[in-house]
């Protein structure tokens, strides 16, 4: 019953919801454009200035801080391809310790295709459809899981660097952790964001992840 509830609920938000939000947004224009003649006490029409400018501007420099941020995710994601490719390419680490390096680099590999797919996924979602549902949170969950996948690796790659003997072997090493850890942080960050997006019904889609 509940369920059939929260059903209804979300089809009336998507039916009625972008017509109330459209006109609440015209009429809000209206009244701010809108100021009274002191001579004739009649309302008058006159073009934003100061702060109104300011805050029409503001939605574009938060969608150039979200570019930004998945600009550098992109980045670092690339990154850590490169050092991955340089690892499983690298003749030196075979047998012993750099098979298991190896082994751990194949696993970040195909992470990064799942991650990116993700990544894709959470971009995707712009517009009023974002505003009014607000970030894919089972997207967001997806990156959280994959995130955790990545500190353990870190962590691997931390203890077996530790005990590798060839100096170029533990450099490659200490490069990728490095670049895994960037990957993370830039990640972490625009999954913070994400979050932080106000949305109108992001509760009731909640209900369903």
């Amino acid at each position: 019953m509940k369920k059939l509830e929260s059903i209804s609920a979300l089809a009336f938000a998507l039916l009625i919801v972008p017509t109330v939000v459209l006109a609440q947004q015209g009429q809000g224009l209206q009244q701010q454009n809108r100021v009274q003649d002191p001579t004739t006490h009649e309302d008058s029409v006159v073009a934003p200035q100061g702060n109104q400018v300011q805050n029409q501007v503001k939605p574009q420099n938060a969608g150039e801080d979200s570019r930004g941020r998945s600009d550098a995710a992109r980045q670092n994601m690339s990154n850590v391809a490169q050092k991955v490719e340089e690892l499983l390419s690298d003749e030196v680490t075979q047998g012993g310790i750099g098979q298991q390096v190896k082994t751990i680099a194949q696993q970040q590999k195909q992470a990064q295709g799942e991650i990116t797919g993700q990544l894709n996924k959470l971009e995707l979602r712009q517009g009023l459809i974002k505003k009014l549902f607000g970030a894919d949170q089972k997207v967001i969950k997806n990156l959280k899981q994959q995130l955790e996948q990545n500190q353990l690796r870190i962590q691997q790659l931390q203890r077996l660097q530790n005990q590798v003997t060839n100096q170029a072997e533990e450099t490659q090493i200490q490069e990728l952790v490095q670049a895994l850890v960037e990957q993370n942080t830039s990640l972490e960050d625009q999954i913070q964001a994400e979050e932080q997006v106000g949305s109108v019904f992001g509760w009731l889609l909640r209900l369903f992840n």
